[in-house]
């Protein structure tokens, strides 16, 4: 029998595969796309702990990931100017651009996971998923 994790996993392994497809012609894989747009979210300027705190991945596993985007001149890896524990990440001018051409199309798909789980728009299914993850991240807790 599938429980919801199980398709939650196999819905996320299909959304991701089709997203690294589409980003094939940008040289990008979803997980740098993902560093990205976080770093631009942040003001362009983000410490590497904070980093993977937002985006909820090992230390290890995003320094992978930095070390390929500094090879393509996507980022900039520098100590940080207010504490030198800190390693600071900022996006290049082409990592800037990068994002700006970025055209993966009008993502069809969100719109048929909110049409099919009977959402008015994308945006609203979209805070209802983040208003779940905010729960999960707070811990679970059973009402009776």
């Amino acid at each position: 029998m599938k429980n919801i994790g199980q398709l939650i996993k196999q819905i996320s392994n299909i959304l991701i595969n089709d997203m690294n497809k589409r980003l094939n012609d940008y040289d990008l894989t979803f997980s740098q796309l993902q560093v990205l747009l976080t770093i631009k979210e942040s003001a362009n300027s983000i410490c590497q702990k904070d980093l993977a705190e937002k985006l909820k991945v090992r230390h290890t596993t995003l320094i992978d990931i930095l070390k390929i985007l500094a090879r393509k001149e996507l980022i900039r890896k520098n100590t940080s100017k207010i504490n030198a524990k800190y390693t600071e990440i900022n996006l290049t001018y082409k990592g800037i651009e990068t994002l700006q051409k970025l055209d993966i199309g009008k993502d069809k798909t969100e719109e048929m996971i909110a049409k099919t789980l009977g959402f008015m728009s994308v945006e609203e299914m979209i805070h209802k998923f983040d208003e779940v993850l905010k729960k999960l991240e707070e811990g679970l807790q059973y009402e009776d």
